[in-house]
């Protein structure tokens, strides 16, 4: 019996002591996200680039992406990178929405179906496809880091931004990857009428809205007129679609308030992944990264490699 107890004692003992030696979570601080605004974009660097954070036994590879479709770019590059150098427990992907269970069967039937696509350098569904097929051969467990529909709607309707614009928006936002996909030259080829039919049906179905709301392409045209001051045409550019807070274009305040909600959710699902001791890679676009800077800062101190070579960012961090 005075065994046991001793024996039990020993147990309590080495738990007590593991608990007092166990690190505090990571708390998230959503108040320190910034706004993308013009003096953001201005301090983006050109091409993609990262930031690596360790913090006792968790690490975070944050990959601000350059959206890409050749193979040799940075970006593809840097993907690469990571994999070779990190082992990644976790990855978190832009445009795919969090779930519980990773690894979701159609988004690595996508990126297998993207390799088969790729001829001579270039890669028509972009840096998804590495980062995929990157995760799934390296054995790491791919989760979205996106919120889905309904909180973005809750939080852009207490704002005061109505279901019309949400629905324009959504499938504005759309063009720059149809040129980047080459299925249009600019916005003002014809070919892009038969997509924005299909883009705006899909994304009206999709959020559960009414058919009254933008009913047809006349409808989501006089939208666009009139939200931007101009009709669609080749001089539609990028920052349409942009987060911009400060930006020029009326569609950049809705974009603000969807970048907002979104950099809030995944900010919180990194966190929670970061405090389970794995390491996580997060591939998102580059604004993305500049605007969760000082919150990972202030949640993580300050990071231990930024910059663009995934060997470097490992002789630094794992020594």
């Amino acid at each position: 019996m005075r065994q046991i107890l001793s024996h039990s004692l020993i147990a309590v003992s080495f738990m007590l002591e593991q608990t007092a030696c166990a690190e505090p979570p990571v708390k998230p601080q959503l108040d320190a996200l910034a706004p993308f605004t013009r003096d953001l974009l201005i301090n983006q660097p050109e091409d993609a680039f990262s930031a690596v954070y360790r913090i006792g036994d968790k690490t975070l590879i944050w990959l601000g992406a350059r959206h890409a479709t050749k193979t040799e770019s940075l970006t593809f590059q840097l993907i690469a990178g990571y994999y070779d150098q990190f082992a990644v427990d976790t990855v978190i992907l832009e445009g795919e929405v969090t779930a519980d269970t990773p690894n979701a069967p159609d988004l690595i039937a996508y990126a297998r179906a993207g390799l088969a696509e790729e001829k001579d350098g270039f890669q028509p569904r972009g840096e998804t496809v590495p980062a995929v097929l990157g995760a799934f051969s390296n054995g790491a467990a791919i989760y979205g880091g996106e919120p889905d529909d309904s909180e973005i709607i809750n939080r852009l309707t207490e704002q005061g931004i109505s279901k019309a614009d949400i629905l324009g928006f959504y499938t504005m936002r759309s063009i720059p990857q149809w040129i980047r996909e080459r299925k249009i030259a600019d916005a003002g080829d014809p070919n892009i009428e038969v997509l924005l039919k299909d883009e705006l049906a899909w994304h009206r179905s999709n959020l559960g809205f009414s058919p009254d709301i933008l009913p047809d392409l006349s409808a989501w045209q006089a939208w666009y007129r009139a939200i931007n001051g101009k009709a669609l045409a080749a001089d539609f550019t990028t920052e349409e679609a942009g987060p911009r807070a400060d930006g020029r274009f009326g569609t950049n305040t809705i974009g603000a308030a969807i970048s907002k909600a979104r950099a809030a959710h995944l900010h919180e699902v990194t966190i929670s992944h970061l405090n389970t001791g794995q390491t996580v890679l997060v591939i998102y676009g580059a604004s993305h990264l500049m605007i969760q800077r000082p919150a990972l800062d202030l949640a993580l101190g300050a990071p231990c490699y930024t910059g663009a070579d995934a060997e470097q960012a490992a002789r630094v961090c794992l020594e």
